[in-house]
């Protein structure tokens, strides 16, 4: 009985240090508006994307453009990309992104966006203006 014990408490031990870094460092809510010309861009998804940590998210636009994700604080690169959309024609599924005016392909990948957004407790709101 004693040995079992040992044992887990060794791996309950372990858990706290898998999940302790992750669960005790506090994230933060941001939001904004993404445009192209001055104008919402009301399908795709913005990514958010911490070279240093791995850390990220995804979420879609809404139909005003908006956006709401919750991140751990850090400096991100920023992709918009259109909704996917999938062929099943050939029988194999070929995803590709649906054909927007308003997500030049630049966009599309964090080596040609130009985006970023610092995360911080004084840093919550991050607005995007696309352009040509």
């Amino acid at each position: 009985m004693n040995s079992w014990l040992s044992a887990m408490v060794l791996i309950s031990g372990h858990l706290l240090i898998m999940t302790g870094c992750d669960s005790s460092e506090s994230k933060f809510t941001i939001q904004g508006v993404v445009k192209f010309n001055d104008q919402p861009v009301t399908e795709g998804d913005i990514q958010f994307i911490d070279d240093r940590t791995g850390r990220g998210g995804q979420v879609s636009l809404n139909s005003h453009g908006e956006y709401s994700i919750a991140l751990h604080p850090g400096t991100y690169k920023v992709i918009i990309t259109p909704p996917y959309l999938v062929d099943n024609s050939s029988g194999i599924p070929n995803p590709t992104y649906k054909n927007v005016k308003n997500i030049p392909k630049r966009y599309h990948s964090t080596e040609t966006s130009g985006l970023t957004a610092t995360v911080a407790a004084d840093k919550t709101i991050h607005h995007f203006n696309l352009v040509p």
